[in-house]
């Protein structure tokens, strides 16, 4: 459980000994956390390009094919347009000229003829393909100069056309804080506790004395915002004598309190639970059961289930459950679950019956 950097003092006990309070030490060790974050989204960009073609009755038949100038895409790809007359039929077809990344390209691909009354049809049907550099979509039929009900300038054609391409945007999302948040906590916290600023309680454990705040304790944890009203007799006399917990559990505690962390978790995970269990702090019970269930092994799960059945910690529960199950043998087979039997014997007895 964890206190802020610097809860801890040099103080004076009272059988003359020089008692150093060890908050900021502790804190020091607290890791730097480096937040980042990055989205990813997918957009649709699209260039639209008008090509007027005239002389169409001099376009000769058969293979020869007409081209549009170069058609810029704002992804930096370059596209053309191509037609050819073929018979009494115009055809059209896209061409990717150069591809920037040189990679595969999902393009969305359309065009329209406008005809000279301002009336805007469209020729070449809306529809995505996949292409790389140097390839052609397949030719479709755009006019055809037999058609009896012709409402189009038999020598000139005007198209629009439309390329999309939908793009892959990484975006690095902005943090809302420079400074991260903890650190900012953890120094408020360090000046507060060594200018002692308003501090109006004490910890006696052993001879560790740690001053605290009152209100920051009762809003924490529901265990002292109970032994804090004002009849009680800690409440009264300003301080409490801890002396179930050791002193750098309870540095923990109250550097968890102070900051959101703890520093330790790691090295005394099982400590710091029952600690956690007694303040109420449920948020750090449940890092500490997270943990410890990710230790799990076969010599340490019956005393971990144990444990879990004893401080009601139904995920740790859970897991030391089903690893038992697993290696029920090898279990039974070890000196902790010898010691488990001795020392828990209703836990056993527990998980015994959901072997079966």
């Amino acid at each position: 459980m964890n206190f802020s950097s610097n809860t801890y003092r040099t103080l004076s006990a009272v059988s003359g000994t020089t008692v150093t309070s060890a908050v900021a030490e502790v804190a020091a060790q607290t890791p730097t956390v480096l937040k980042y974050s990055s989205g990813t989204r997918f957009e649709d960009f699209s260039s639209v390009h008008t090509w007027t073609v005239t002389g169409l009755k001099t376009l000769c038949e058969g293979t020869s094919c007409t081209e549009s100038a170069p058609l810029t895409h704002q992804n930096g790809s370059k596209w053309c347009m191509i037609l050819t007359k073929k018979a009494n039929e115009l055809l059209l077809c896209f061409l990717l000229k150069k591809s920037e990344t040189n990679k595969i390209l999902r393009a969305k691909l359309k065009a329209d003829e406008i005809l000279p009354t301002g009336v805007i049809r469209e020729v070449f049907q809306c529809k995505w393909f996949h292409m790389k550099e140097g390839e052609k979509t397949e030719m479709q039929v755009i006019r055809r100069t037999d058609n009896v009900e012709q409402n189009y300038n038999e020598n000139e054609i005007v198209l629009q056309c439309e390329i999309c391409l939908q793009c892959v945007i990484q975006d690095e999302l902005p943090v809302p804080d420079t400074e991260e948040p903890h650190g900012a906590i953890v120094k408020a916290v360090d000046e507060m506790m060594r200018d002692e600023v308003l501090a109006d309680f004490e910890l006696h454990a052993g001879n560790t004395v740690l001053k605290a705040h009152r209100a920051l304790l009762a809003v924490r944890s529901p265990y002292f915002a109970a032994m804090l009203q004002p009849h009680t007799k800690e409440a009264k006399e300003g301080c409490v004598e801890v002396k179930d917990v050791k002193p750098e559990i309870l540095k923990q505690i109250m550097l968890y309190m102070y900051t959101g962390v703890a520093p330790a978790l790691k090295d005394m995970p099982l400590e710091l639970l029952i600690a956690a269990d007694k303040y109420q702090l449920h948020q750090l019970k449940h890092q500490c059961e997270t943990h410890i269930a990710s230790c799990l092994n076969v010599d340490n799960a019956a005393a971990t289930a144990a444990n879990a059945s004893v401080f009601s910690c139904d995920l740790l529960w859970d897991r030391a459950i089903i690893f038992i199950r697993h290696n029920l043998c090898e279990v039974m087979r070890t000196p902790g679950w010898a010691e488990t039997v001795a020392t828990h014997p209703e836990a056993v007895l527990r998980i015994s019956e959901l072997m079966g």
